[in-house]
């Protein structure tokens, strides 16, 4: 009898624990941050905001598209499934910076993403005489940036309809409406005329693609004479070994988590830009500098550590049982969001 009591004692202090999580993190806000920081507050953000979200319909159809990608080649419609969820969330913990780049030194996270736009508009040669093509734009923050810098007109690219009327309303938002646009089409092969832009860029972009071949010539084709494309991509390295579990892990959890096709060596990128004609300038690791800590620290300090705590896991599972959290959370929260 006495078990039996002090398990219902247990799983009562769980509940409320998780009962008041939400309202404590509106007070936690106030204290460590904002919740588009990537910070503890995040996580509860996420807790609040997507306590009736159908995870397990969403990790159904994950899955599903996981497997139609590996044997069809196609990752489009799995790519699209992750963001018709992923899209709203990522802007929810990490506001319009979707991508990592080099953390300077003694700079906040909003002040390293601020030098990498430029640092990307400095690359890219953007002017006001220019007209831009941004593919892969997602909601078309760097674009907006490019803009907003160098004063060019700018037209972004995606296939996500949310992202096109989202993408718009920043535009609007920003008073970019003159130079700023967000277009639907697949960058594999565009309704855009031939020579239709003086730039091109993409920022993680390429991953997505099964067929650089067909990317490289589309932009070859749009772009030009004199043209440049820029882009700023996750690529399997020549320091690469797939023999090192360690590697192959890593590699292939990316691709998995987001629905993607296998990552790209750098030297098929290579490959594939030259095929195209395009002649290359220059390839640099902009994060190998004296004063800037790699992109990935966020992985190796701060609140990831939280999260891939192993008592986590456990707990959202005990409240998944307890009908405090939807079913799959822990799917969720394990597959993906860790």
């Amino acid at each position: 009898m006495t078990q039996i009591i002090s398990r219902h004692a247990l799983l009562q202090t769980c509940g409320m624990t998780l009962l008041v999580l939400p309202f404590a993190g509106m007070l936690w806000q106030k204290l460590i941050g904002k919740a588009d920081g990537q910070n503890l507050a995040s996580l509860l953000a996420v807790i609040w905001n997507y306590r009736r979200t159908d995870f397990r319909g969403f990790m159904k159809s994950h899955r599903a598209a996981i497997k139609q990608g590996k044997e069809s080649g196609d990752y489009v419609p799995g790519v699209m499934n992750y963001y018709s969820l992923m899209s709203d969330l990522i802007t929810l913990c990490s506001g319009p910076y979707w991508h990592f780049v080099p953390m300077l030194k003694g700079k906040s996270r909003a002040e390293s993403h601020s030098q990498f736009h430029h640092t990307m508009t400095c690359y890219l040669g953007a002017g006001k005489e220019d007209t831009v093509l941004e593919i892969g734009c997602g909601y078309g923050e760097m674009g907006r940036q490019v803009a907003k810098i160098s004063g060019a007109s700018v037209t972004g690219l995606t296939m996500a309809d949310a992202e096109i009327v989202g993408g718009n309303e920043r535009i609007k938002a920003a008073g970019l409406d003159d130079r700023c646009k967000i277009v639907q089409g697949n960058y594999h092969k565009t309704d855009f005329q031939d020579a239709s832009f003086t730039k091109v860029f993409g920022i993680y972009t390429l991953k997505y693609s099964s067929d650089l071949d067909a990317v490289f010539r589309e932009v070859a084709r749009l772009l030009k004479p004199g043209g440049t494309f820029l882009s700023y991509e996750i690529l399997v390295t020549d320091e690469f070994e797939r023999a090192k579990p360690e590697h192959k892990k890593y590699v292939e959890n990316i691709s998995t988590c987001t629905c993607m096709p296998p990552l790209w060596p750098a030297e098929a990128m290579r490959a594939a830009a030259q095929k195209a004609g395009l002649v290359p300038v220059v390839e640099e690791d902009i994060g190998a500098g004296p004063n800037v800590r790699p992109w990935y620290t966020c992985f190796t300090n701060g609140v990831y550590q939280i999260l891939a705590c192993p008592l986590l896991l456990p707990f959202f599972r005990c409240a998944e049982t307890l009908r405090l959290l939807p079913p799959s959370f822990s799917e969720w929260f394990e597959n993906l969001l860790v």
